[in-house]
């Protein structure tokens, strides 16, 4: 008996489809991660609702920048959202008196001060001074301590010792009587101003941000990316330039957004403690110190300001938290 040789059949492959990866959209991608971080979510909706409260109309005036009417360099107009000019008074139409203190309507959304203006103008207007002064504030750490921190974690030795026991030194110092101090001996101006406080902001943040800047640079010059570009023959600042900070960029943003809140808490507790060395123009912290001494007969005013202090905060908070998950390798969303 005699196996017969079986001759294999051709069997037809199958059509390969080439098709791209799809990509979700960008309302698709919003929707996901509102999904999974809802609290981020919330957070990002408080910065955006800051935002819009400091969107006014810009005038053709331009201008060296200054706080907290011309931050970018030209003139910002009266916020869309501020419903009056924020230094009109309101008076009673009968007896003509100023109206004082007035409870929340639909007039005045929520209330007016002892000087009969309006509170929710007031806090539109804390909201473009506490942004714009954050902002600046955190430019200025941010440039400063990312530098000191590529800088020394790269190099270390000698240099990386001696700026940390520098650092060290400086940050003994409690921050906010250091903030007094600055603002209260001020030599530049004559009176007081909201861009020493800006700055003294920032420069009272660039430790933080350094040693945060620093110890992600400490683990990233070991990786093989690094090393590669020394072999190849990269100078150091090249390879701190293209090679180490592109890779800590999200760790950069996520120290900027979280920031924010805590200078925004800074600057109010200025105007709340010290306010004869801050500008008067409309501040959370001022409105809260005023409405501090009148709490237990009117106390509208210290609620709806140090409301909008702790949900600015928060915002800011969660929104950076939110941020580091998303952009941290072993966090983020799938």
């Amino acid at each position: 008996m005699y196996l017969e040789e079986q001759v294999p059949t051709a069997v037809a492959a199958p059509e390969l489809e080439w098709a791209l990866p799809r990509h979700p959209g960008a309302l698709e991608t919003a929707l996901r991660f509102i999904r999974r971080k809802p609290l981020g979510a919330f957070g990002f909706l408080i910065v955006f609702f800051m935002i819009a409260m400091t969107i006014g109309t810009p005038k053709a005036e331009f201008g060296v920048p200054s706080l907290p009417s011309r931050p970018l360099g030209f003139e910002l107009g009266q916020p869309w959202m501020a419903r009056y000019e924020v230094e009109r008074q309101f008076k009673d139409p009968v007896s003509g008196r100023l109206v004082q203190f007035e409870a929340p309507s639909w007039k005045h959304w929520l209330g007016v001060d002892k000087a009969g203006r309006d509170t929710w103008a007031r806090i539109v207007y804390g909201a473009r001074r506490s942004l714009f002064v954050g902002l600046w504030a955190l430019a200025l750490a941010t440039a400063v301590g990312t530098t000191i921190g590529v800088v020394s974690g790269f190099f270390r030795g000698w240099f990386d010792t001696a700026m940390q026991r520098l650092m060290d030194a400086l940050q003994s110092f409690p921050p906010l009587i250091t903030l007094i101090l600055i603002i209260s001996i001020n030599p530049l101006t004559s009176g007081p101003s909201l861009t020493v406080a800006a700055f003294a902001l920032g420069f009272v943040g660039i430790t933080s941000v350094q040693r945060i800047v620093r110890g992600v640079v400490l683990s990233t010059r070991e990786q093989p990316y690094v090393e590669a570009a020394r072999v190849v023959g990269a100078t150091d600042l090249r390879t701190m330039v293209y090679h180490i900070l592109p890779n800590i960029t999200a760790a950069i943003i996520v120290v900027f957004s979280i920031g924010l809140g805590a200078v925004i808490l800074a600057e109010a507790a200025l105007g709340f403690i010290v306010p004869q060395f801050v500008p008067q123009d409309p501040s959370w912290g001022l409105m809260l110190n005023e409405g501090r001494a009148v709490m237990l007969d009117h106390p509208w005013l210290a609620v709806f300001s140090g409301s909008a202090i702790a949900l600015a905060v928060l915002g800011f908070n969660l929104a950076g938290d939110a941020l580091r998950d998303v952009l941290d390798p072993r966090l983020r969303l799938g």
